[in-house]
C-alpha cells in the first residue's frame, strides 16, 4: 500500500481496498489487528498508520466468501468511486475449479465425514466449517458480480493461486473483457499488484497497462519462486478470444474418445507425459496435452487439432510472464491449464457426497466441449505425485524429490 501511494498523485485512477486481516498465527500486518476488516480508498495522502483507528471494523464474522458480501462491496465502490472502467483485483487464496467447492451449496448431499481444506475463488480462514474453511464457489462469485451495480468489469485480476484453468476462465469470461490469472501457485509477492497500479497511472489503455505490468515484475517476482525451484506464470487473457479455444476443444474431445478403443496405450502414455502445474492438483497444460496426444499417436487429425488449439491459445493469451526454475519439468511457454483425471477418479464421490462428474458438468468448458465425456472414458489418469515424484513433468511440488541422477 505504501508503495502504491506514490503512484496515486493523479486523480484519474482510484483504488478502493477491502481487506480482512488474517489470524494471529504468524501475523505480519502493520495497519490493523488480526480479524479487522478495513474498507477505504487509498490515495497519496492516506495515513496508513491510522488505518486501524479510522477504518478498521472488528468484524471477524464478516464472511468474505458470501456472495451478498461481494455484491455489497462492489456496490459501495460504484456509489462512492464512480469511474468509466473498473478492474476487480482479488488478493488471497484461490484454487481454480475444485470438485469439493464448485457445486451449489444447497445441492450438497451430506456433510463431509472428515476435514478437507477446500478453496476455490476465495475462502475466509476466520469462519470454520466441518469441511475446514468455507469457500466462495464460482457460481456465487459470478452471481455476486451479476447482482451488483458493476455487472461487467473491464478486467478481473486474480492474484489467487491456480486460477488459470479453462474451466474457471470460460465461466468468468462473460463478466469481463480481460482476465489476469496464473496456472501455478502464486507466491505472496506483491510485485504484480504494485506494477499494475503503477502501469494504469501511466497508460490510458488497459491492455498496454497490463503488458507494462508483466514486463516490469522481474527480477523482484523471481524471489518468490527461484529459491524453491518453482516455475511460475501470470497471463493476460482476452475473454473474447478465449472462446476461440472451444472449437478445437470439441474436436479434441471427440477425437480422443474415437481413438481410445484402438490407441489406448498411446493415449495413456501421452497422459502421463503432460506437464502438471502443481503436484497436489489435477491441472495440466492444455496446449502441451494436445501436443502430447498428437505426438504419441501420430494421428493426422490430432496433429491438426493440436495446431488449432495452440494457435487459439496463443491468440487468447495477449501477454505473459513465465518463470522457469523447476528441475522436474518445463515448457517453452505455458498455455492454460485443464483438468485431467481417470474415469475412476471422475466418478468418485467428493467430501459432500456428490461426484466429481456432477460438479464438473456445470462448467462452461464441459458444456461447450463435452470434455467430461473424455474424463469419463479414459481409464488412465496422470501419475499421482501428491506424495512423491513419479516422473511426470511438474512445475511446482511438495514432495521429497530424488536428487538428479538418482
Amino acid at each position: 500500500w505504501k508503495t502504491m501511494q506514490s503512484y496515486l498523485k493523479q486523480k484519474d485512477v482510484r483504488v478502493v481496498i477491502c481487506y480482512k486481516y488474517g489470524k494471529p498465527d504468524n501475523f505480519t500486518g502493520q495497519c490493523a489487528k488480526p480479524g479487522d476488516l478495513v474498507f477505504f480508498e487509498l490515495t497519496d495522502t492516506t495515513d496508513l498508520n491510522k488505518i486501524g483507528e479510522n477504518y478498521a471494523m472488528e468484524w471477524p464474522d464478516f464472511a468474505l466468501y458470501d456472495e451478498t458480501t461481494l455484491t455489497s462491496v462492489i456496490d459501495v465502490v460504484a456509489e462512492n468511486a464512480p469511474a468509466r472502467d473498473y478492474t476487480f483485483l482479488l488478493f488471497g487464496h484461490g484454487g481454480g475449479f475444485d470438485k469439493n467447492v464448485d457445486y451449489e451449496k444447497d445441492l450438497r448431499k451430506a456433510d463431509p465425514a472428515q476435514s478437507s481444506p477446500i478453496r476455490s475463488v476465495l475462502y475466509d480462514e476466520w469462519i470454520p466449517t466441518i469441511a475446514g474453511k468455507e469457500a466462495m464457489n464460482m457460481y456465487e462469485f459470478l452471481r455476486g458480480i451479476f447482482n451488483s451495480k458493476i455487472p461487467h468489469f473491464q478486467s478481473i485480476f486474480f492474484h489467487n493461486c491456480l486460477m488459470g484453468d479453462v474451466e474457471t476462465l470460460l465461466d468468468i469470461a462473460p463478466f469481463c473483457d480481460y482476465i489476469v490469472s496464473s496456472c501455478h501457485m502464486l507466491a505472496m509477492n506483491q510485485a504484480p499488484i504494485r506494477q499494475f497500479v503503477k502501469a494504469v497511472t501511466e497508460q490510458t489503455d488497459i491492455e498496454e497497462a497490463y503488458l507494462q505490468m508483466l514486463g516490469g515484475m522481474r527480477p523482484e517476482w523471481d524471489e518468490g519462486y527461484e529459491p524453491n525451484k518453482f516455475n511460475g506464470d501470470l497471463k493476460l487473457v482476452s475473454s473474447e478470444k478465449l472462446t476461440e479455444c472451444v472449437g478445437p476443444g470439441i474436436k479434441l474431445t471427440n477425437r480422443l474418445i474415437e481413438l481410445y478403443p484402438t490407441m489406448q496405450a498411446q493415449l495413456d502414455t501421452a497422459m502421463v507425459h503432460t506437464y502438471q502445474y502443481f503436484s497436489d492438483y489435477s491441472f495440466y497444460d492444455l496446449g502441451d496435452y494436445a501436443n502430447k496426444v498428437a505426438e504419441y499417436t501420430n494421428d493426422p487429425q490430432l496433429i491438426n487439432i493440436a495446431k488449432e488449439m495452440n494457435k487459439a491459445l496463443d491468440e487468447a493469451i495477449i501477454g505473459r510472464c513465465d518463470l522457469h526454475f523447476s528441475p522436474y519439468g518445463d515448457l517453452p511457454k505455458f498455455s492454460l491449464s485443464v483438468v485431467l483425471c481417470s474415469q475412476e477418479d471422475y466418478q468418485k464421490k467428493t467430501a459432500w457426497d456428490y461426484t466429481f462428474k456432477e460438479a464438473y458438468e456445470y462448467t462452461n468448458w464441459n458444456i461447450f466441449t463435452g470434455w467430461g465425456d473424455w474424463l469419463n472414458t479414459t481409464t488412465q489418469g496422470p501419475r499421482d505425485q501428491t506424495m512423491q515424484y513419479q516422473g511426470q513433468p511438474v512445475g511446482q511440488y511438495f514432495f521429497f524429490a530424488p536428487e538428479e541422477g538418482d
